[in-house]
């Protein structure tokens, strides 16, 4: 195989076209023993690019792209290399902004072929990401399923949501603004038309054949795709003027009754891929045990969704902010929360303030890229700012509220458990649940209930799990609810 050297600083890996979720120590550490011992490994893909965001965001020269062999990279770092072995995929420089969804196929074609392999939940994400950017349908779910290496009926579980919201209809997107509580006005600005054609379709929307295509043995997602609408406006539709604990029978959650609320998995029908999801379940028992039909809800930092989208099931009014708008989530409108500013966007004051807002330091890279670029998320600023953020954010939601509105904050302890051993561990340096409860209180909020979300401690590995052990590193699966009432 012919291939030249280049200079390893001069290479960008870019985690938005790379596939995978995190790079694998064990995998770099491997291949530099091997470098030890003079093993030859192949050269690296790369491709030039032009139209490359720089640091600031403006677009650079050029730019030479990873696309397989990052782990190989680092390892020759390791070792001392200035240089690595590469190979061009093609011998032409490529449009950047108009090739990502190439680039990321054949990255991550290459690394379902060979070396450390893609795990089926990196696949998972290529698939979503791809999907997610192309809402022209370029590529089939044959094409996707011959590059990532898994079966037609994989990747269209995959990415049928997706799909799905993308072939959402106007008149749809007018009926889920409608049932969420937005005025005509509103929904005129927001889909161009006349409010007079917003009442007509609103007064006029007829679904009753729901009930006959299952009764005909359909499932919901055909229903949904029958009639252009998003999955969790079908299921809302479908469940229209059932009692809460109907809803839930008919959704196949169970009713928790206790203080302690263990989902292990996200609903994949409601909300969307998101970076920190939370189980539709959790909102919906916040909203059983909280508020009553018709009561508006407040979610701050909407992320994927899933807030609006239980709300839709509920027959609860929604009003859902974040930095990240986007065409297929009208009802989640643009804005940045600086409460130093003052700025109260909502136009009624809420019965109920879902705040599940980004965690400490975790997931900051993704909800970055998630961001306007200009305005950085909150996971990546300071302790000290973090922390303030919260109570210049409590202070705000006491003043522009009513006496009644209760404020359900969900968070988790941050603590840096990855390398310290627990007798190390230095308080200062933490931000516990304690803290968010003292905030509360110095803002006129009185914590009423304390309600454990544990996450899955499956998330970790094996190996991970023994590493600690051996520390004697005590990790983190808590996550807690607060619930707070003005005082």
């Amino acid at each position: 195989m012919n291939f030249s050297m280049i200079k390893i600083k001069d290479l960008t890996w870019d985690p938005a076209i790379y596939p995978r979720a995190a790079k694998s120590r064990q995998t770099i550490s491997a291949y530099a023993e091997s470098l030890s011992i003079n093993v030859q490994f192949p050269p690296i893909k790369i491709q030039r690019v032009f139209n490359y965001p720089d640091a600031n965001g403006n677009k650079s020269t050029k730019a030479f792209i990873i696309l397989d062999g990052n782990h190989r990279c680092e390892a020759f770092i390791e070792k001392g290399f200035k240089e690595i072995p590469f190979i061009e995929w093609k011998d032409h420089p490529l449009d950047y902004k108009k090739n990502k969804i190439p680039l990321l196929l054949e990255s991550a074609r290459c690394n379902t072929v060979h070396g450390d392999r893609l795990t089926a939940n990196d696949k998972k994400q290529v698939a979503r990401d791809i999907a997610a950017k192309d809402p022209e349908c370029k590529y089939t779910e044959d094409a996707l399923s011959e590059k990532l290496g898994v079966t037609r009926q994989t990747i269209n579980i995959w990415i049928s949501d997706i799909r799905a919201r993308q072939k959402t209809n106007r008149n749809s997107i007018i009926i889920r603004l409608s049932l969420l509580g937005w005025t005509q006005g509103k929904i005129s600005e927001r889909v161009g038309i006349n409010q007079q054609r917003i009442s007509q379709i609103t007064n006029n929307a007829n679904f009753g054949n729901i009930g006959n295509l299952l009764s005909r043995g359909h499932n919901m997602e055909y229903i949904a795709s029958h009639f252009q609408m998003d999955l969790a406006l079908a299921w809302a539709i479908r469940l229209q003027k059932k009692t809460d604990q109907e809803k839930f029978k008919e959704l196949g959650w169970g009713l928790r009754t206790w203080d302690q609320w263990n989902f292990n998995e996200c609903d994949e029908r409601f909300g969307d891929d998101w970076p920190g999801r939370i189980p539709a379940q959790l909102i919906a028992h916040t909203l059983y045990y909280y508020t009553k039909p018709g009561d508006l809800i407040l979610d701050p930092m909407a992320g994927g969704g899933v807030v609006p989208d239980t709300c839709l099931l509920f027959e609860r009014k929604c009003q859902a902010f974040d930095l990240a708008s986007r065409e297929d989530r009208p009802e989640i409108e643009h804005h940045h929360w600086d409460p130093k500013k003052e700025t109260w966007p909502v136009t009624k004051k809420p019965d109920l303030i879902f705040f599940d807002p980004p965690y400490y330091t975790k997931k900051k890279k993704e909800y970055e890229q998630k961001a306007d670029k200009d305005i950085p998320s909150i996971s990546s600023y300071t302790r000290k700012d973090y922390m303030q953020f919260f109570k210049d954010y409590f202070t705000l939601a006491h003043k522009n509220t009513k006496p009644t509105t209760i404020l359900a904050f969900l968070n988790a302890d941050w603590r840096n458990f990855e390398s310290t051993p627990a007798v190390e561990e230095k308080p200062d340096k933490s931000i516990t649940i304690f803290d968010y409860h003292r905030l509360l209180s110095q803002t006129g909020w009185k914590t009423i209930l304390r309600i454990e979300c544990p996450l899955s401690s499956e998330r970790l590995t094996g190996n991970q799990v023994q590493k600690m052990q051996d520390k004697r590193i005590i990790g983190t699966i808590g996550r807690t609810l607060l619930v707070a009432k003005k005082t």
